[in-house]
């Protein structure tokens, strides 16, 4: 019987390092894994190194860096449902539902709508975008998970732009108002409000595991900006009804790690019996219905994690 599930996510730098960072996260042995910068000619390849079922984002023009989705093929997740998210302005986000594998074999009536994305670096208003889609999957009754390289901050982090000279950067992580330059923390702001939890605040928060709020990139010297990790823009969000069932949120580092990627993995575990208990309880939530008859709120699983307009 499984005790828990454990999750990661993983910009894998451009999939330079690719099998030394494959044979790292079949190790972890993830139920499921989000990767970013999954390189055109690598999907195959990294479903065959983790041995898990692979689900790739639409390509879309310009980008070679995608996201994808890795789902254990004898773990308790099970991808029900996959969704082509073509609308996004820059990397797609891969996206997909999945449900929990009971002993038995049978699978629990509520889904989790699982995404990894990439957001644009260089566009405040493209990641603005992106993250009010994630908002869609957020509706009442609905479960999401979401992880990505966001490029953009935590609300409340500081960031004393006066000393980079790299104002390219400068430009790309930040947004113009009232005549100033300010740190982009609009998705991380837009996420909170659609009601998610990121995972770090609350295993920091409730599960006392300050660590949980560490760094997850800057292991790279670029000229212009300051040296070594300072923030972490690597971040996983999860409805507020799955927050219960995490039991621990690490920022995994190394050497090795670090000299894998520019970003380092992140690690979630969950209970089991209390994620069973919260796909197994029914919600009351509107759905779509005939329009000869009235509207009406049933106690009904949520519909796909595609169905956003």
């Amino acid at each position: 019987m499984n005790e828990s599930i454990t999750v990661l996510n993983w910009n894998l730098e451009k999939g330079i390092n690719l099998e030394a960072g494959a044979r790292w996260v079949q190790e972890q042995r993830p139920d499921i894994f989000f990767q970013q910068e999954v390189q055109p000619d690598q999907f195959a390849r990294v479903s065959e190194l983790l041995d898990m079922d692979g689900h790739i984002a639409v390509p879309r023009p310009g980008s070679s860096n995608d996201n994808a989705i890795f789902v254990r093929r004898d773990g308790p997740l099970v991808c029900t449902e996959e969704y082509p998210q073509a609308w996004a302005p820059w990397h797609a986000p891969a996206n997909i539902a999945v449900r929990l594998r009971d002993a038995d074999g049978t699978l629990s009536p509520r889904q989790i709508s699982s995404v990894s994305m990439h957001t644009c670096y260089w566009s405040p208003e493209h990641r603005l975008t992106e993250s009010r889609w994630c908002t869609t999957l957020a509706k009442p009754g609905w479960l999401a998970m979401i992880f990505g390289d966001w490029n953009s901050y935590r609300v409340g982090t500081d960031i004393r732009w006066d000393d980079y000279t790299d104002h390219a950067f400068v430009a790309n992580r930040t947004h113009e108002y009232d005549g100033r330059r300010h740190t982009d923390v609009r998705p991380d702001r837009e996420l909170l409000a659609a009601g998610y939890v990121e995972m770090a605040r609350h295993a920091a928060e409730h599960l006392d595991q300050p660590e949980a709020l560490a760094p997850s990139s800057g292991y790279r010297d670029h000229p212009g900006r300051p040296k070594g990790p300072r923030y972490c823009i690597d971040r996983g969000y999860l409805s507020a009804e799955l927050a219960p069932a995490l039991t621990s949120f690490t920022v995994c580092d190394s050497p090795e790690l670090r000299r894998l990627s520019d970003h380092l993995p992140l690690r979630a575990e969950f209970d089991f019996a209390q994620m069973r208990t919260i796909l197994h309880r029914f919600p009351a939530m509107y759905q779509p219905h005939d329009n000869r008859h009235a509207a009406s709120v049933h106690h009904h699983h949520p519909p796909a994690a595609g169905g956003a307009a």
